[in-house]
């Protein structure tokens, strides 16, 4: 998925950002609501908004049912697939009820369970441990120290070069009193908004970020969301 708040490509990129991203920003049901999918006023909230997004970058597609789909993981399904997930339910409830096997656990060596039945039938167990620091899930801002005179193109070099983000092309946003929350400091991946950016490549990044601890959003055609970057004064 390429990014989701600059360069939205399809109808899911839409949705994603407005539930991902803007429900966060704008909390329309209070600070301490989160969304619920179940919820039909946060379905209709959550529809009208990804089609204003969709409306605003030419894409066709958003509709109400599309946007449930989404944002509830709906995935079609064939009779087999049923069988094969109420099979392996049926028979970890077995396990529970009559203690003849251990069930499916991290403790037990897994908590999930990958069914192949291409050829012949096999199944294994696992158990995912997520990386804190890895560069696509993770949620928390990395932090960069740099000095206050450092100019936008020094900063881009340095993310490039830092083994956290690996970047290759990014794009940069900073917290601004804008519609959107956010103001674009430099976006290389839209050539209209290349073209009113690039000067400030050579300006310094204090024009923007007064003090330390300000998060930048970086988006990159390599990342498959937006990553937050905390900018700190030496």
């Amino acid at each position: 998925m390429c990014t989701l708040a600059d360069i939205p490509r399809t109808p899911a990129h839409c949705v994603e950002w407005a539930k991902q991203l803007e429900w966060d920003r704008v909390r329309p049901f209070g600070q301490e609501m989160d969304l619920e999918c179940d919820d039909p006023k946060h379905m209709q909230w959550l529809y009208e908004t990804s089609l204003k997004r969709a409306v605003a970058h030419g894409i066709e597609g958003v509709t109400l049912k599309f946007t449930q789909g989404v944002a509830k993981r709906i995935i079609p399904a064939i009779a087999a697939t049923n069988a094969i997930v109420a099979a392996t339910c049926a028979n970890e409830v077995l396990k529970l009820a009559t203690a003849v096997s251990r069930h499916m656990s991290a403790e037990s060596g897994g908590h999930y369970m990958m069914y192949q039945g291409g050829e012949s039938v096999y199944t294994n167990t696992l158990s995912h441990e997520r990386n804190k620091d890895c560069p696509v899930c993770s949620r928390r801002a990395v932090p960069l120290t740099v000095p206050p005179s450092i100019t936008v193109a020094q900063l881009i070099e340095m993310m490039k070069e830092d083994e956290r983000l690996r970047l290759k092309n990014p794009a940069i946003s900073v917290p601004a009193d804008t519609a959107s929350g956010m103001k674009t400091i430099y976006n290389p991946l839209i050539q209209s908004i290349l073209e009113k950016t690039k000067a400030n490549l050579d300006e310094p990044i204090s024009k923007w970020v007064s003090q330390s601890g300000v998060e930048l959003t970086v988006d990159d055609p390599i990342m498959a969301t937006q990553k937050q970057v905390r900018i700190d004064f030496e």
